[in-house]
């Protein structure tokens, strides 16, 4: 019962017009922080390696640190930004294209937990 060719900017009085986008700026974050806990894991992942193999000289493991952190801090930043900037355009555009967005949410947390399960699955057989 939503018309999807509403502009929330437009219909300030109808609270309906609001859901999808704030269903959207949740699942957005969600998904950013599934994303950030699996490159952590990652991360720990390759530092415990390196911590085995000594044979990595220390110009290598500060390049690739220096790398992670601006990674991390790209990541962190998107992980605000990101959002902000697409509720501003859900506000001004049709309720349509917020709700193409948080379908693409559910499904982009749908594919990562999925994923995390068979990587883990893997590992586990692989430590048996």
């Amino acid at each position: 019962g939503l018309d999807l060719s509403k502009v929330p900017s437009e219909n300030l009085g109808d609270f309906r017009v609001y859901i999808i986008p704030v269903l959207y700026v949740l699942t957005s974050f969600l998904s950013i922080k599934l994303t950030t806990n699996a490159q952590k894991k990652d991360k720990e992942q390759k530092e415990n390696i390196e911590q085995n193999n000594e044979e990595v000289s220390m110009v290598k493991k500060d390049n690739s640190d220096e790398m992670l952190d601006s990674m991390n801090q790209m990541s962190n930043s998107m992980l605000y930004m990101m959002p902000i900037m697409s509720i501003s355009i859900a506000v001004i555009a049709p309720l349509g294209l917020a709700l193409y967005w948080f379908v693409s949410n559910i499904l982009m947390i749908i594919e990562r937990l999925v994923i995390n399960k068979v990587i883990k699955g893997k590992e586990e057989q692989e430590n048996e």
